[in-house]
C-alpha cells in the first residue's frame, strides 16, 4: 500500500538519488522538527529549572550563569534559524511553490539540496557549540554555513517563481503565499550577505567573538522579525480564505505590505548597517525598521478582518492556529509601542511564527502524507501550547514560567507523537481537495497525496 511522503529515513535516502521538490522540502522539515524538539527540551529545561548544576558547571567551566546565556542563546538560534525560518521557506516554500505554480521541479534542485546540508550542517555545528571545550569560531562557521544555505534557497525560490510556471501566468495571479515567498527570498538576497560579511569580520578579527556574535544578532532582529513573519502571513492568508469560503479581501493591499515589509525593511537595515557600522545602530535606526513591520502588520490584519466578515467561517484546526497567530500578532503590535518592548516582539514574533508553522502543518499535512491529523490530538496540541505561549509571555521565571515550561514541553511530545503516527501511518483515499470549495489554489487540484512531479 503506498505510504505517501514520510518524515524521516524515507525522506533522508530518498535525497540520495532525487532532489524533487518534495524530497527536499520534507529535509527542511525533519531538520526543523529535531531543532525545534532540541530548542524546545533546552528551552523548557533553562526555564524550568530542570537542567543538573554540575551539567551547568560542565558546560560553563564552573560558571553556571555563564552557561544559562549561553544555552539562552543557543536556543534562540536553533528555534529561528534552524527550526522557524528552514521550515518556512525550506519546507513548505520548497513543497508547496511547484504546486501552486503547476511546475514540474524547482529552477535549480540540486542547489536546493546543496542549501540545505550547509543549514544541517550549521545546526550540528551550532549543538557542538553548547559545549565549553569546542572553539568559539566553530559557532561563527556554523552561522555562516546557515546565511550561505539560506542564500542559495532564496535564489532558487526567486528563479523557480520568475521561471518556472506555466507560460502567459501573469504575477499579479500568483497566490499570496507564493508572493510571500517570493518576497522573503528576496530580502534573504539582501540581507543574508551582508550578515555572512559581519560574521566573516567577527572570525578574522578574533578576541572576544561572544559580545560581537551577540552584538551582530541584536542589530539583525528586524530583518529576522521580518524574515519570520512573510512567510506567516503567507500560509495564514491562505487558511483565512480557505475557511472563510471567500477569497482574499484587499490582496493589494495585502501585497503592497508584505512589499514594504520585504524590500523596505531590508533596504532600510542594509543602508543603515554599510552607512554607521554596528555602533550606530540605535534606537532611531531600530524604530524605522520596526515601524516599517508593524504598520504593514495592521494592513494585514485589517483584510483578514474583512474576509472574515465577508465570508462564513468554519471552524478548523488550522484557522484555530491562525486564530492564535492573529493574538500574538496584536499582542507584538501592543508591545512594540511600549519603552524597551523590542525584546518582546521579538519573543512574540517567534511565538507567532511557531502558530503560522503548525496552521501550515495542519493545513497541509494531508496533501503531503495522505491522511490529516487526528482532531482530538491536535486541538489537546493547541491547547498546550496556546496556554505555555501565554504563560511564558507573561513570566519567564517563577512559578508561572514553570508551569509554562511544562505546557510547553508536554505539547512537543504530543506533536511527536502527531509526526510518529503521520509518518508511519498508510496513506487513505482522500479526495484531491478535502477541505471543500473555500480551498481555491492550484495545490488542491493536485493529487493527493501529491507524488510524481506537479
Amino acid at each position: 500500500m503506498p505510504t505517501g511522503t514520510q518524515f524521516g529515513a524515507d525522506a533522508a535516502r530518498g535525497a540520495a538519488t532525487s532532489c524533487s521538490y518534495r524530497t527536499v522540502g520534507m529535509l527542511y522539515l525533519v531538520m526543523a522538527i529535531v531543532a525545534g524538539l532540541a530548542g524546545g527540551l533546552l528551552a523548557v529545561g533553562l526555564q524550568a529549572g530542570l537542567l543538573p548544576q554540575g551539567l551547568l558547571d560542565a558546560w560553563a567551566g564552573g560558571d553556571a550563569a555563564g552557561a544559562a546565556d549561553r544555552i539562552a542563546r543557543r536556543h534562540g538560534m536553533m528555534m529561528v534559524f534552524f527550526c522557524a525560518l528552514p521550515a518556512l521557506c525550506g519546507g513548505f516554500g520548497n513543497w508547496f511553490v511547484p504546486l501552486l505554480l503547476r511546475a514540474r521541479a524547482l529552477a535549480f534542485p540540486r542547489m536546493a539540496l546543496a542549501g540545505w546540508v550547509l543549514v544541517a550542517a550549521g545546526f550540528v555545528a551550532v549543538l557542538a557549540g553548547l559545549s565549553p571545550a569546542v572553539a568559539p569560531q566553530v559557532s561563527v562557521l556554523a552561522l555562516i554555513a546557515w546565511c550561505l544555505g539560506m542564500l542559495l534557497q532564496a535564489i532558487n525560490m526567486v528563479a523557480t517563481i520568475l521561471n518556472m510556471g506555466p507560460m502567459g501566468q501573469r504575477l499579479r495571479d500568483l497566490p499570496m503565499f507564493v508572493w510571500a515567498q517570493g518576497l522573503t527570498a528576496m530580502m534573504a538576497v539582501m540581507v543574508m550577505p551582508v550578515l555572512a560579511g559581519g560574521l566573516t569580520r567577527i572570525m578574522l578579527a578574533g578576541g572576544d567573538m561572544g559580545a560581537r556574535i551577540d552584538t551582530l544578532l541584536h542589530v539583525f532582529a528586524g530583518p529576522e522579525i521580518a524574515l519570520l513573519l512573510l512567510p506567516s502571513i503567507g500560509i495564514v492568508s491562505q487558511v483565512v480564505e480557505t475557511f472563510s469560503n471567500v477569497p482574499l479581501q484587499m490582496p493589494r493591499v495585502v501585497l503592497g505590505a508584505l512589499t514594504v515589509m520585504s524590500v523596505g525593511g531590508a533596504s532600510v537595515w542594509v543602508h543603515d548597517l554599510l552607512h554607521g557600522g554596528l555602533e550606530h545602530m540605535q534606537a532611531p535606526a531600530a524604530m524605522v525598521q520596526l515601524g516599517l513591520i508593524v504598520l504593514p502588520v495592521l494592513a494585514v490584519l485589517v483584510a483578514w478582518g474583512r474576509t472574515v466578515r465577508m465570508g462564513r467561517v468554519r471552524a478548523s484546526v488550522p484557522m484555530e492556529w491562525a486564530a492564535g497567530f492573529v493574538a500574538l500578532l496584536l499582542a507584538g503590535s501592543v508591545m512594540s509601542l511600549l519603552p524597551g518592548g523590542m525584546a518582546d516582539v521579538h519573543a512574540a514574533t517567534l511565538y507567532a511564527a511557531v502558530f503560522a508553522l503548525f496552521a501550515g502543518f495542519y493545513y497541509w499535512i494531508g496533501k503531503m502524507v495522505g491522511h490529516v491529523a487526528p482532531a482530538g490530538a491536535s486541538r489537546v496540541h493547541f491547547g498546550l501550547t496556546a496556554g505555555g505561549t501565554v504563560l511564558s509571555l507573561l513570566a519567564f521565571h517563577g512559578m508561572a514560567g514553570v508551569l509554562g515550561a511544562v505546557l510547553m514541553g508536554l505539547s512537543v511530545l504530543v506533536f511527536a507523537g502527531i509526526v510518529v503516527r503521520a509518518g508511519l501511518r498508510p496513506a487513505e483515499a482522500l479526495p484531491d481537495n478535502y477541505w471543500g470549495p473555500g480551498a481555491r489554489t492550484p495545490e488542491w487540484q493536485a493529487h493527493t497525496p501529491a507524488r510524481g512531479d506537479a
